[in-house]
């Protein structure tokens, strides 16, 4: 054999260990973060905010203008936003001089106090809202960031809702006027380290001729004080017809409705507390985008 016949196989066999050697490593990364993946899923760990920053963003486009307070909002305000809130939405706070809202570093703080005063029919609520999404096929918003429970009242607290608006076009009630939220998510103390998620569904609807009623369902606990990721979703399904899905931590749910409305928006922050006994509630948010 000549010595460029020698150089020529030695040659071709250094590239062959090579694309091995490449093979087997692409081989054990995919293994190693198969593993990983499945651990995080067998164990409930928390994903980060990041997974829900990008599922809520792509392809989407996000609010970065807001609605005006309404007539009922503007007459009963106990306070107005700061110069360059943290979170995004129209400010609407009603509420004793305890509360309000204030940006605490990168959090958006909300504060309420209950009391026997009602702010033009509606108990204390320091929260936040975004332009109606009208029906149609396949719409929604989502609403994603960080949420912290820092303190509760002896009464639960909403801390996230849909309210419909317009007539409702299908299901329940139909050609009635729909006159108060679809669906929300509340939060009540348990003990003095814990919390626990319900979801309030409205099963009956409230209109402005008739009362209504509420699918009221547990949907996990939280502990006081820590961060969770989450992403609450609604909007109208392939039908047109009006859905809600939610996820804070690891925990996700989708909810089908009773009626389907012309319109809804969503609100969060923090809305009812306790007429007596300890009436301070205190929410905070971080890093809100509401996209569409």
């Amino acid at each position: 054999m000549t010595y460029v016949a020698i150089l020529s196989t030695i040659t071709n066999r250094l590239e062959m260990l090579n694309t091995n050697f490449t093979t087997f490593k692409t081989a054990i990364t995919i293994l190693l973060f198969g593993t990983i993946t499945s651990c995080v899923e067998d164990y409930g760990l928390e994903p980060s905010l990041d997974a829900y920053a990008l599922s809520s963003k792509a392809a989407q486009n996000c609010d970065t203008s807001f609605p005006n307070l309404g007539p009922s909002a503007t007459r009963s305000k106990t306070c107005s936003d700061v110069s360059n809130p943290v979170n995004k939405g129209t400010l609407d706070c009603r509420t004793t001089s305890y509360g309000g809202y204030s940006n605490s570093d990168d959090w958006g703080s909300y504060k309420i106090q209950g009391s026997s005063k009602r702010y033009d029919g509606t108990e204390t609520r320091v929260e936040r809202f975004f332009n109606n999404l009208n029906r149609g096929k396949n719409k929604k918003t989502v609403l994603s960031g960080y949420i912290r429970i820092v303190d509760l009242s002896d009464k639960q607290t909403c801390v996230m809702q849909s309210h419909a608006g317009g007539k409702i076009v299908a299901g329940e009630e139909k050609g009635n006027d729909n006159r108060s939220a679809q669906f929300l998510v509340y939060v009540t103390k348990k003990g003095s380290n814990e919390a626990r998620i319900e979801t309030h569904r409205t099963s009956n609807p409230y209109t402005t001729t008739t009362g209504g009623s509420r699918d009221v369902k547990f949907f996990r606990n939280l502990n006081l004080r820590e961060n969770y990721p989450f992403r609450y979703e609604t909007g109208y399904d392939s039908n047109s017809r009006a859905y809600s899905k939610l996820k804070i931590g690891s925990v996700e749910k989708t909810f089908t409705h009773s009626h389907t409305t012309e319109r809804v928006y969503t609100r969060y922050g923090a809305y009812g507390a306790s007429d007596n006994g300890d009436r301070t509630a205190h929410i905070k948010f971080k890093n809100i985008n509401l996209c569409r």
